[in-house]
């Protein structure tokens, strides 16, 4: 519950880009502290009671999912809710269902039918699958500020979400580029019960070519504060045999990158064995999928 809430504000009935402007105005106010209100799945979660105001993002024509005319992307918009994109077709049929997945692997149904991609996104909680999903598809962020719309990879934009945030600035979607052919993908995860949010996470996609590794994008969760690209082991796969050693060397890459800290649900050395075993388990699942 957000105690000192004051002001409520839906710029979405006065429509489109209007509404758009409208918001940034009302965010950028420097006397009443007013933030997004999206499925308010984190917002009301976070309980925070510097918050005075906020801006309802329905209506602002933000909650659809749609393949560009050639095929080549999936726009996907911030306010759509978690359980919408598990149930997607697009994004059940490409990357070998990850972005589904990562969007059903998240607590129950009811904040499942509450959160919203743009919010996952703004938060960007180092334990979320969708965002590792995400990664790996190469999605970008498209934000909206004063001066207007722009794109940029998602992995940038996590690097820099807060300072892109204030500025301030709206998720209005994520785009993920059509993968190549030959490239599977997949997620593997550990958690105290499948129900529970994951301990440690990986995503993997890999393009076969000419019997070996064309390409590959590797992303962990649950080892920093927001999930990872792992460069260094993405580059060492291309031109590689697809066997289980070079998986298994792939996977110790991965583990020895990685800082983890330990919490209650595992230790620092926990999540640095696992990201290892997980990141090979994705991989050798991704070259099935």
């Amino acid at each position: 519950m957000l105690l000192n809430l004051r002001e409520y504000h839906r710029p979405g009935d006065d429509g489109g880009r209007r509404g758009l402007d409208r918001a940034l105005e009302l965010l950028a106010r420097p006397d009443i502290r007013t933030v997004p209100l999206a499925g308010g799945d984190a917002l009301v979660g976070a309980a925070d009671p510097t918050v005075n105001a906020v801006v309802d993002l329905q209506g602002l024509g933000l909650d659809v999912i749609s393949v560009a005319s050639d095929a080549a992307a999936i726009h996907i918009g911030a306010m759509v809710t978690r359980a919408a994109l598990a149930e997607a077709e697009p994004a059940r049929t490409r990357y070998g269902g990850v972005v589904a997945e990562g969007a059903r692997r998240w607590g129950g149904s009811i904040q499942r039918n509450r959160a919203t991609v743009g919010g996952a996104v703004a938060t960007a909680a180092g334990d979320d699958p969708l965002i590792a999903a995400l990664l790996i598809c190469d999605a970008a962020v498209v934000l909206y500020d004063r001066a207007g719309f722009h794109e940029l990879p998602l992995v940038d934009f996590l690097a820099n979400r807060v300072e892109l945030l204030a500025a301030p600035a709206l998720i209005t979607e994520l785009v993920a580029p059509a993968p190549v052919v030959e490239t599977g993908a997949a997620l593997a995860s550990v958690a105290r019960t499948p129900t529970d949010a994951p301990i440690v996470l990986a995503a993997a996609a890999v393009m076969v070519a000419n019997g070996g590794c064309g390409a590959a994008r590797l992303a962990l969760g649950g080892v920093a504060e927001s999930p990872v690209r792992l460069p260094e082991v993405e580059a060492w796969l291309v031109g590689q045999p697809l066997t289980e050693e070079t998986l298994q060397t792939a996977g110790n890459m991965a583990a020895d990158l990685v800082c983890p800290a330990g919490d209650f649900r595992g230790s620092a050395e926990y999540r640095r064995a696992m990201a290892g075993v997980l990141a090979t388990r994705a991989l050798r699942q991704a070259l099935t999928n």
